[in-house]
């Protein structure tokens, strides 16, 4: 976690990509009006402080747990720098569905002008309070046992999925994205798909599965819900196939994917079986559309790839499962190449969050520009300061 920035780069390459992208779009000006549904922070002299925050009674007690897990990473990132972070003004998001000039947990794939969302590292690398999930080095840890004693070929075949079912994105590829799914896979052989039975509030869910235990099944279904899963990276870390339609919003290490789309696995079965070779004609299963060819080109093959991507409706998932039951050789090194590059080397390791963090602060205090009324505020408390009056007034009945 101490690595200097030639350190992280060396060791992680490609991880900035999100970074770069961002601050390739250029300056950007941010006052205190841009922090009015957002916390708006500062790092001076290599400390966090903030300078304004929603109000905890406006705030959901999620939405309080994720601020503050984020507020922890940042701070975990500046105290573990082998060198001085540059001083910036940033404006922390922590909700679902991004608003620009932020820093939040994701940004769409397709935005029509410049909108300087700079993606974060999920809070569950601190913690996620869901007593199946914990956190991501606590999975980590579990998935490590998991796949050292069950190989691949001796996972549960059937394509596992849980999830909300009505959390979908009106905007996507398929608004009812969710319900599709449960409709497809009901009382199919090939899958163990439920609808989470919530209880307690919402704080647990009588048939969830431990998330490390995802991993021994050879096919995970990734679901976006409003926005991102936050589940996607734990998934990521399993010797699994991940089966998703093409992913809408991307997270900070998303563009390390490389999905090959079902079209061409079945394609290529459909040219077999008529004798016709490889002839690239369409056929029944001609996808992928153009909106997802904008962000994920069509040009990776299966021994490239580290994900499947499925129809957005579903319709050919049956038949992709069918496909890698099929073609085990095919199957068994997507989930090994996953699995190899987000866990075995690391991309998703407390060294690589906080590598992030730290380039995220340069990158980000490169281009942005604050107001003065922002630089001038006088009000600014330390993070240890706030987080003690954080929990004070979450203590009072």
């Amino acid at each position: 976690m101490f690595l200097a920035e030639e350190q992280c780069r060396s060791t992680f390459p490609g991880l900035t990509r999100e970074i770069d992208l961002a601050s390739a779009e250029g300056l950007f000006q941010i006052g205190l009006d841009d922090a009015s549904v957002s916390l708006l922070g500062q790092i001076k002299d290599n400390k966090l402080l903030v300078i304004r925050a929603p109000r905890p009674s406006d705030m959901s007690d999620q939405w309080k747990e994720r601020q503050r897990a984020a507020l922890n990473q940042i701070n975990r990132a500046i105290l573990t720098s082998p060198t001085r972070l540059p001083d910036t003004v940033f404006n922390l998001y922590i909700q679902d569905t991004p608003v620009s000039k932020s820093w939040s947990h994701s940004r769409p794939v397709i935005s029509s002008s410049p909108r300087h969302i700079f993606p974060i590292p999920h809070f569950a690398f601190w913690a996620w309070n869901q007593p199946f999930i914990r956190s991501i080095p606590h999975a980590a840890a579990a998935i490590a046992d998991i796949e050292a004693d069950l190989p691949f070929d001796k996972k549960d075949r059937r394509a596992v999925w849980r999830g909300t079912a009505w959390f979908n994105n009106g905007a996507s590829a398929n608004p009812r994205s969710r319900q599709e799914l449960l409709r497809v896979t009901k009382d199919a052989p090939w899958a163990d798909v439920e609808s989470l039975e919530w209880t307690n509030n919402g704080e647990n869910a009588t048939n969830a599965l431990r998330i490390e235990d995802f991993c021994r099944h050879k096919y995970i279904i990734h679901t976006e819900g409003v926005s991102y899963s936050g589940r996607l990276q734990f998934h990521q870390l399993c010797g699994s196939v991940v089966l998703s339609p093409p992913i809408e919003w991307m997270q900070h290490t998303t563009h390390l994917v490389k999905p090959v789309y079902s079209s061409l696995l079945l394609n290529q079965a459909k040219a077999k079986n008529a004798g016709a070779g490889s002839s690239g004609k369409p056929g029944p299963y001609q996808y992928p559309s153009s909106r997802a060819r904008e962000t994920w080109p069509a040009t990776v093959r299966p021994e490239e790839a580290n994900m499947v991507f499925v129809k957005p409706d579903w319709s050919d998932l049956e038949a992709t499962v069918v496909w890698l039951e099929g073609h085990p050789g095919v199957a068994r090194g997507i989930a090994e190449r996953q699995r190899e590059l987000f866990a075995g080397r690391g991309y998703l390791s407390p060294a690589a969050e906080v590598c992030y963090w730290r380039a995220l602060i340069r990158g980000w205090g490169k281009v942005v520009r604050a107001d003065d009324a922002v630089w001038e505020n006088t009000e600014a408390v330390s993070w240890e300061e706030f987080s003690v009056k954080t929990e004070k007034t979450q203590k009072r009945p």
